[in-house]
């Protein structure tokens, strides 16, 4: 797997994570999780994806 590979591959994996917080929010908030921290992951996850949309 060469390097643009990898980043295309953590990009999609990246989008996945997102969308399943986005999809399943008010549900894992109502099971437990505490709505800050899903906000942070959440943008975590952001971030992360307009640094490598910079990179490639």
């Amino acid at each position: 797997m060469n390097d643009e590979e990898a980043l295309k591959a953590r990009e999609a994996e990246l989008l996945e994570n997102l969308n399943f917080f986005l999809m399943n929010y008010r549900r894992l908030i109502a099971n437990g999780y505490r709505k800050q921290v899903l906000d942070d992951e959440i943008k975590l996850i952001q971030l992360e994806l307009e640094r490598l949309k910079g990179v490639t």
